[in-house]
């Protein structure tokens, strides 16, 4: 099935139509606001957001696209203005699952999610009409988590090493570290090193320093 929104065309599978009509209410909740922090004038190419039925089929897919093993924790990736999601009625057979009386704490979770890739696609509108360079991964995930919502709340300690800032696989510090410089800085600061990856490099040292000892004395 398909269905046009504001934000996205929807591509689903008939058992998620409900689900695809929650997740088209928290688009047109938030989707200005993550426009509007990057920039609202952005020019909007088309995006698709389709909802994969089940883990193994999305593991077949992305295997087959990027020819790698996909990792069990994944359940959803952004690219060439595509959104691809396992359906949340089917992570019973991920690394996900969750009990059934928790379902209405899961699709709150789940939409947080699709959120989280809606920034990547707003932020690739940006970079390309900004600079066109890919920024820093702690800058690309530690927004999509920040603008999302998907850790408000949650309580972290800043026991990460700039080489885990810098890595493959550190969410919550990457979260952590974008959280502090866009609160310290503000956004117009947080942007410039999105665009300007010379810079960002540059900076993270010495930003790592100030975060981690931010984060200590809370």
């Amino acid at each position: 099935m398909e269905k046009n929104t504001l934000y996205a065309k929807f591509i689903y599978n008939e058992e998620d139509e409900e689900l695809v009509n929650s997740l088209e209410n928290s688009l047109n909740e938030n989707g200005q606001k993550i426009f509007d922090f990057f920039d609202s004038s952005l020019e909007r190419t088309p995006l698709e957001i389709k909802i994969i039925p089940t883990k193994k089929e999305y593991d077949e897919l992305n295997k087959k696209r990027r020819g790698v093993e996909i990792p069990k924790w994944s359940i959803g990736t952004f690219y060439d203005n595509t959104i691809e999601y396992v359906s949340l009625n089917d992570y019973k057979n991920t690394t996900h699952a969750f009990p059934k009386e928790k379902y209405n704490e899961a699709l709150d979770y789940y939409k947080k999610t699709i959120i989280h890739e809606f920034t990547h696609y707003v932020l690739f509108l940006y970079i390309k009409k900004y600079n066109n360079v890919s920024p820093l991964k702690y800058l690309n995930e530690g927004i999509a988590q920040y603008l999302s919502g998907q850790r408000d709340n949650m309580k972290y300690e800043f026991n990460y090493s700039l080489d885990d800032i810098l890595g493959n696989n550190c969410y919550p510090g990457w979260y952590l570290m974008t959280k502090y410089i866009i609160e310290k800085y503000g956004k117009e600061y947080f942007l410039k090193l999105v665009i300007d990856s010379k810079l960002a490099t540059d900076e993270t040292p010495r930003i790592y320093e100030e975060a981690k000892k931010y984060f200590s004395l809370k």
